[in-house]
């Protein structure tokens, strides 16, 4: 089983793991790096990448002056 966040290859594009569904067979919803989601993938079809801490979050510039190091 993928936990939740974990980063994925789907059919040759990575993606990270947002969603899972327990039902008669184990699915995923996943979200490629390009942002399209991918609704019900099988495991089969994930191959689970080392450091899947996912992927970062994209840089809004805010907060990052003046806090202590």
């Amino acid at each position: 089983m993928l936990r939740l966040g974990a980063k994925v290859r789907h059919h040759g594009q990575d993606a990270m793991v947002i969603a899972r569904t327990l039902g008669g067979h184990p699915s995923y919803d996943l979200r490629l790096i390009d942002g399209t989601i991918v609704k019900y993938a099988l495991e089969a079809d994930c191959e689970a990448m080392p450091g899947d801490g996912g992927f970062p979050l994209p840089s809004s510039g805010i907060g990052t002056e003046g806090r202590p190091g």
